[in-house]
């Protein structure tokens, strides 16, 4: 242990007497300076007043002029001696009382939320502490809850996403080692379509790991971003028709711009990356139908919204779409692929850009999901 740890608990003073301390010590001070200037003027006062009664010159003190004080200065001189010093033991004694009650007024805030963050550490992440006391204490408490319940949802957040990460795990890892104890076995051939079952899972298991990587990285604010001037209008336009070229079924995908462009300071692979995750759910969850891609000028921003008319969304749900691993429907959620982790990439990517996401469902079927970015040519 070090010595600033070994030295620390023989410096530290209980507020109550440090309180108390300084504020007889104030007070005594007071006192006595009053005191000891109130001596002095009337000393002085005396002197004078003897010396233009006698016609002679007196010093300030007793016995060390050349006149001697009457009887009756003398006594009023030292009433007044003891006058300061009786005044003393009751400012003392008024200062005492004031200390202890300030010091257990400002003490019982500070232990509360002592007890609280003790409480932290200890693992109690519901504990809160009630504000009270002066103003800047109860902000204090304030503030300490606040943290209290970031650390909550932090904690929420890891226990879920370990629960997740362990449910999108279980699938493909349980597929892959049936069939590789039944190929083990010889239940199984080892055929080439039992090896592209096994590439795809792998696959799968690779992509989810990305993702989490990809999404883990987003998340603590260290994704690198290459700001350029961006038309917002002519990235759509290319990943639409990326996103036909890949597209199965009857499935028609469009794309709405202004004819002069949008433009926005952002990274254009980054940008990029979040309209194909928008795309590739709009075409996972759209049998047939149309997939739109429209850009708007929305207040000084650029509203990118990917409509389709598949699925769509449960009311229900509609908060929970950029979160990781949400799923609208679990059933269909091995058939339409995905790790869950791309809108909340996407989300994050918006975020750092200054913007913001949305989801809504549509009036005759199917939802709308998007983002909105400052505009950089106003």
């Amino acid at each position: 242990m070090s010595k600033e740890h070994d030295t620390a608990p023989h410096s530290r003073h209980s507020l109550v007497w440090v309180t108390f301390i300084s504020i007889v010590a104030v007070a005594l001070g007071s006192i006595m300076t009053s005191g000891l200037i109130a001596r002095a003027v009337l000393s002085n006062a005396f002197a004078e007043y003897i010396g233009g009664t006698d016609g002679a010159t007196v010093g300030v003190g007793r016995g060390m002029g050349r006149m001697m004080l009457g009887v009756a200065e003398t006594a009023f001189l030292d009433a007044t001696d003891k006058g300061i010093a009786i005044s003393a033991l009751v400012g003392v004694a008024f200062a005492a009382v004031a200390a202890i009650l300030l010091a257990r007024l400002l003490g019982r805030p500070v232990r509360r939320i002592t007890s609280g963050a003790q409480a932290l550490a200890a693992g109690d992440l519901d504990h809160r502490v009630a504000p009270e006391g002066p103003g800047e204490f109860q902000d204090l408490a304030s503030a300490f809850n606040d943290m209290a319940a970031s650390l909550q949802e932090s904690e929420e957040l890891r226990q879920r996403l370990v629960s997740d990460v362990a449910h999108e795990l279980r699938n493909p890892l349980a597929a892959l080692r049936a069939q590789a104890e039944g190929v083990a076995e010889g239940v199984l051939p080892l055929d080439d379509a039992r090896l592209a079952s096994i590439v795809e899972d792998v696959a799968h298991l690779s992509h989810l790991v990305d993702d989490l990587q990809e999404l883990s990285v987003a998340e603590a604010g260290r994704l690198r971003y290459d700001q350029v001037r961006l038309d917002v209008c002519d990235l759509v336009r290319r990943e639409i028709d990326r996103a036909a070229a890949l597209v199965e079924g009857d499935v028609t995908l469009s794309a709405s711009c202004p004819s002069e462009g949008l433009f926005v300071e952002a990274d254009e692979m980054r940008i990029a990356q979040v309209l194909r995750n928008l795309l590739g759910n709009a075409v996972r969850h759209t049998v047939s139908g149309t997939i739109g891609a429209n850009v708007v000028p929305v207040d000084g921003r650029v509203r990118v919204s990917v409509i389709d008319t598949g699925d769509g969304i449960p009311e229900a749900d509609l908060p929970y779409v950029f979160e990781r691993f949400y799923r609208s429907d679990a059933a269909r959620a091995v058939g339409t692929g995905g790790s869950g982790l791309g809108l909340a990439i996407s989300k994050r990517i918006i975020h750092d850009h200054g913007g913001s996401v949305f989801a809504q469902r549509n009036e005759a079927g199917g939802a709308t999901v998007g983002f909105e970015l400052p505009r950089s040519d106003l």
